[in-house]
């Protein structure tokens, strides 16, 4: 259990601030250590968060949004910093937790180098000098990002190399200085190579991908180390960068990117004007001859269909991993379920799984509809299919065996049962990188790929009969049931009661159908007798709301209104006469003494008027969620309103318990509290 009061002890330090005896750590807890203790608060626990080389012109600190998140919960009642910039260097950001989130969590702010409490500034965030420091800390913050930039600039126009890596092909030095990888710079001459002979970056691609060659990131985790199967998977656009890179001549380029904003580590390209190039720098891989002449070749390339494709979006991994489905390559990691893979990557058969399937087609040849399916594989205590993957990677869970409707029809509707090869349903947009869902005319079918589970004859069979059954179900009016759209719920398990139109339509719970020891197993209800409680819980509630005595006058002014009013007006005119006592004490009309006895006899004030505010503003609510009930009533037993308008209007959810107990729970406070009551007789 925590404290009454909590403190809260923030520390930052950014790594430019480490050269400072001033800024250190140590030196940032003795002197707050040493204010907490001046506050003298008895019994109060001091928490401490520290964030050691963070950049303090934004919050993305673990630390600070710790103590933030414990700001929001409550748990914090008072927060202490060395100065403003340990919180936040940026003006904006600052001032707006400090003037607005701290004071509304009633959360008390100390700056100990600055001199500022929250508790002094009652009304306010401390006037001018504060907003003038928080505008030389960010002032100090953009300085300092100049002079860091101006900086680097010397370095790059000085030829140093400021980047951590080499590029593929080169390595650095003891001295720090570029040198030839030869393992890396062979393939870097023969990909020149192959482009002087007029081979397309596509082609490129594939006799890399060919030969097995690393690609640049793979080779580097190699040469650190780092025990890793490599893919070998190259791409044009690795290929193009490549051949447009003009260090590979020997020449210093630098300067690309630069930061996007102070603090930011997002990065933004420059134009090229702006680079900084200085030739003959390190040893060439390249000749600056052979190097000109790709650049005019490139030119013949760029907006052909082998740097950028025409007609689809896909890049360039998606097309070479589209030439290895067409040859009918495996390239799926999880085989779809029924399906086992081998140590060579092919598809055999998961006899257990499998056997689930064939029951599911079964089912479905002898017209049972997916949700009926689904229902029975869960009363049998069938895994479902995520289930039976994570058991069969070995993870050791207790299954729930909740089948839905979605995953038969999945499994009803995948032609790869029948022992087809089914590949490039998703590719990659080549624009933006996202993913999307093909058209099924692009798919990529090779009939007799693996063994079938399931016949072709019975899988058409299977297609047929749910095209006739969706055609069915569009001529079909939809059912006319009173407590549709998901509102009738389990009370033991929470989730959503089926609906089953049988000749008396019951709601049943099949979430716990397997589970025997479930308290709500094989629970279900009458739709019909549900409607009718409900209906009558509706009305009765209203009739109760009507009668009441607290509905009239809802539309005059109480007193109560005026009240309020009365106290804004003097509350605005003791902050006034505070303001004039400041002003006579800056003035020596007063003396400290008599100043700090009128400011606190002022607080006292306002604190009370406050308070018996904040009771009048609740009373006003409860009258207005009172005629709200009133009106929701009156539309409840309106001859007009149908019963499917009342229930979507006035209810959230019904939750439904084993032994016919219902619970209402309504969208509106007030109307009523939530009503637990039996279902009529007669339910199963």
């Amino acid at each position: 259990m925590m404290n009454e009061y909590v403190i809260a002890k923030y520390i930052r330090l950014s790594l430019d601030d480490a050269v400072t005896e001033s800024m250190s750590i140590p030196h940032q807890h003795l002197l707050l250590d040493k204010h907490i203790e001046g506050l003298d608060i008895p019994n109060a626990e001091v928490l401490e968060f520290v964030d050691n080389g963070y950049t303090g012109t934004n919050l993305e600190r673990p630390a600070v949004q710790e103590m933030l998140d414990l700001v929001q919960k409550g748990k914090v009642n008072c927060i202490v910093t060395k100065d403003f910039s340990r919180l936040s260097r940026n003006e904006i950001e600052s001032g707006y937790y400090i003037e607005q989130i701290f004071p509304l969590y009633r959360i008390r702010f100390i700056s100990v180098g600055d001199g500022f409490d929250s508790d002094d500034h009652i009304d306010g965030s401390g006037g001018l000098e504060v907003a003038f420091k928080f505008l030389m800390h960010e002032y100090y913050s953009r300085d300092l990002s100049k002079k860091v930039k101006s900086a680097k600039r010397a370095q790059m126009l000085s030829g140093e190399n400021i980047v951590a890596n080499a590029i593929y092909g080169y390595q650095k030095n003891d001295a720090g200085k570029w040198e030839p990888d030869e393992a890396a710079a062979a393939v870097v001459r023969q990909i020149f190579k192959m482009a002087l002979e007029g081979m397309p970056t596509a082609a490129i691609r594939d006799s890399l991908c060919a030969a097995k060659h690393p690609t640049p990131r793979e080779y580097i985790e190699m040469k650190r180390g780092k025990e890793i199967d490599a893919a070998c998977l190259w791409t044009a656009r690795m290929v193009l960068h490549m051949l447009e890179n003009e260090q590979y001549t020997g020449a210093y380029v630098s300067g690309k990117q630069e930061s996007k904003a102070v603090g930011s580590h997002s990065k933004i390209h420059t134009d090229k004007s702006e680079w900084i190039i200085i030739p003959d720098r390190h040893p060439p891989i390249i000749s600056k001859e052979d190097f000109a002449a790709v650049k005019g070749l490139l030119g013949r390339f760029k907006g052909s269909t082998t740097v950028k494709p025409v007609g689809n979006l896909m890049q360039d991994e998606d097309r070479y991993k589209r030439t290895r489905m067409v040859s009918g390559e495996w390239i799926a990691a999880t085989p779809i379920y029924g399906y086992a893979k081998t140590e060579s990557g092919k598809w055999e058969i998961d006899d257990m799984a499998a056997g689930v399937v064939r029951e599911i087609y079964d089912m479905a040849l002898q017209g049972m509809k997916c949700a009926g399916i689904s229902g029975r594989l869960s009363e049998k205590g069938y895994p479902t299919p995520s289930e039976h993957v994570m058991r069969a990677r070995g993870h050791d869970i207790a299954p729930l065996c909740q089948w839905t409707a979605k995953s038969v029809r999945n499994i009803l509707k995948n032609v790869q049962y029948t022992g087809a090869f089914v590949s490039g349903k998703i590719l990659k947009d080549y624009e933006t990188g996202k993913s999307f869902h093909t058209p099924e005319s692009d798919w990529i079918i090779i009939p007799g790929k693996n063994r079938p589970i399931i016949s072709q004859e019975a899988f058409d069979e299977v297609q047929e009969i749910t095209a006739n059954s969706r055609v069915r179900r569009r001529n079909v009016q939809p059912r006319d049931y009173l407590l549709y759209g998901g509102i009738v719920k389990c009370g033991c398990c929470g989730y959503g009661l089926a609906y089953d139109p049988i000749a008396d339509p019951v709601f049943r719970c099949h979430r716990s159908a397997a589970d025997l020891s479930a308290e709500c197993h094989k629970m279900k209800v009458s739709a019909r007798e549900l409607d009718e409680s409900v209906l009558a819980i509706i009305r009765k509630q209203a009739e109760v709301v009507l009668a009441s005595n607290d509905l009239s006058g809802f539309h005059k002014k109480t007193a109560d209104v005026q009240k309020m009013e009365d106290h804004e007006a003097q509350i605005r005119h003791l902050v006034q006469q505070r303001q004039m006592s400041y002003e006579q004490f800056i003035n020596g009309e007063i003396d400290k003494d008599t100043f700090d006895s009128l400011k606190a006899g002022y607080a006292k004030q306002i604190d009370i008027l406050n308070n018996q505010r904040a009771i009048m503003k609740q009373a006003e609510r409860d009258r207005g969620a009172h005629e709200k009930a009133a009106k929701i009533a009156k539309n409840a037993l309106s001859e007009k309103a149908t019963p499917k308008d009342i229930v979507n209007a006035m209810i959230d959810k019904i939750l439904v318990y084993p032994g016919n107990h219902i619970e209402i729970h309504w969208k509106f406070e007030n109307f009523a509290d939530n009503i637990e009551t039996e279902v009529l007789d007669n339910v199963g």
